[in-house]
């Protein structure tokens, strides 16, 4: 249990920081890095949850995210850059970004708060019960602020791992563990392909031609 203890602190401590790392991006393929490595920290806490309690749905979601959210998923947004040579730059983001992050870390006190005073008392004594929840808000807060359409699909991918993390945490004889990842990860997949080829249908681009000039 103490390793238990240990991995889930870590992937705690990991995902605040990948979170606060994608609120403060805004190109391209750091965000996509960010969002893969978020992805492999939730899969190692599943990992870790399938040999402590010898349960084979922990190692199939592992499994699954590995596939689909660290490989599969980055390498259709990392192919989607590259297609369609764009340096993948949320324009005018640099004006933006450092309110993200600054919003961010609002958004993550004043989450925990509620959290706290809300939804804790009802729920098992687990440590780091919170983290889901603001991991949560803080993708909400992507989808809500960002213009950039692949910025948004990180959120959304930052929403489905706070979703699993939320049950990694508390779905121990969870029969519908493995439907419901496997359900999101399709639907991400799905989401992910069709999002980014109506932006292309409709612009010739994922977003607008007119890179942003970067400034030194």
């Amino acid at each position: 249990m103490d390793t238990t203890a240990t991995v889930e602190a870590l992937v705690g401590r990991g995902s605040r920081l990948t979170a606060r790392y994608l609120q403060s991006e805004s190109f391209g393929d750091p965000l996509v890095s960010g969002i893969a490595a978020q992805s492999l920290l939730l899969a190692a806490l599943l990992g870790c949850l399938a040999w402590v309690y010898d349960n084979w749905e922990f190692g199939a979601v592992a499994v699954l995210v590995v596939g689909v959210r660290v490989l599969l998923v980055p390498y259709i947004l990392r192919r989607q850059i590259r297609a369609f040579r764009w340096r993948a730059r949320e324009i005018h983001a640099s004006q933006r970004v450092t309110g993200h992050a600054l919003a961010a870390v609002a958004l993550a006190i004043v989450g925990w708060f509620v959290f706290q005073q809300t939804l804790a008392p009802s729920l098992p004594a687990v440590p780091g019960v919170a983290l889901p929840f603001v991991l949560l808000l803080e993708g909400l807060l992507m989808l809500a602020t960002r213009r950039n359409t692949l910025v948004q699909v990180i959120g959304y991918l930052e929403e489905e791992n706070a979703i699993v993390y939320a049950a990694a945490l508390f779905a121990l004889g969870f029969p519908l563990f493995i439907e419901v990842v496997v359900f999101l990860d399709v639907l991400g997949v799905v989401l992910v392909a069709i999002i980014l080829s109506i932006q292309r249908d409709v612009t010739g681009l994922p977003e607008a031609e007119i890179l942003e000039e970067l400034s030194g």
